[in-house]
């Protein structure tokens, strides 16, 4: 439904448009469904997916952002593994960051990172869209019909059909997974083994205390 048509339909009837015949009921009773009606039962109401993010933006965006934003825990994994921080607080960050411009109390962010968390957006929406899918192929390999998947959806057989027929098609996109840890180095095995050695190179608490203490 268009926009002009919305207007067409909540404006209150002229003189013109008024029945004027004697046999006609001007205060006749009108049934005025309820907004929950009027949201499940429009046709305007549908449900867009952001298109998929081709891999190497998502991985550059997320690198944008975290070199940018990641402090604490996430400030490490980015310096010692580039691992990046997860796209949720990344935007976060983002409008955080905005919030604090329209109150005077920092910079607003600038549009190349904006658009960095719009393309963080779009691939954290893909992730959901395919978890989801997953979840109801899941639901009907335990035995769940779309009678019960809907009701515990709070949705229609019908409209639980649907969205599982057009999110369906989502689990073919490519997905841009995290930055893997760093290899190993070549003389130590990516191995049980190997990460054994390495821990038990590793000084203990109590010896970096004693190392303390001492000097």
């Amino acid at each position: 439904m268009t926009t002009t048509n919305h207007a067409s339909a909540i404006q209150a009837p002229t003189s013109r448009d008024t029945p004027t015949a004697p046999d006609r009921a001007v205060h006749a009773p009108q049934h005025i469904p309820s907004s929950a009606d009027a949201v499940r039962h429009s046709p305007a109401v549908v449900s867009v997916d952001l298109p998929a993010p081709a891999p190497q933006r998502v991985q550059q965006a997320r690198a944008y952002l975290t070199a940018r934003h990641a402090t604490g825990v996430d400030e490490f994994l980015w310096e010692a593994r580039e691992r990046p921080m997860p796209d949720r607080d990344a935007i976060d960050a983002v409008i955080t960051a905005g919030d604090q411009a329209q109150r005077g109390t920092g910079e607003s962010p600038e549009a190349v990172e904006v658009a960095a968390a719009l393309v963080s957006l779009s691939a954290a929406h893909l992730n959901l869209d395919q978890t989801e899918v997953r979840l109801l192929n899941t639901a009907q390999t335990s035995g769940m019909g779309f009678e019960q998947i809907a009701a515990v959806l709070d949705l229609s057989v019908e409209e639980a059909e649907e969205r599982y027929r057009r999110l369906k098609p989502r689990l073919d996109e490519p997905v841009a997974t995290p930055s893997p840890p760093p290899q190993p180095r070549r003389h130590e095995a990516q191995s049980p083994t190997g990460l054994r050695r390495r821990a038990r190179n590793q000084p203990t608490w109590d010896e970096l205390d004693d190392e303390d203490g001492g000097r």
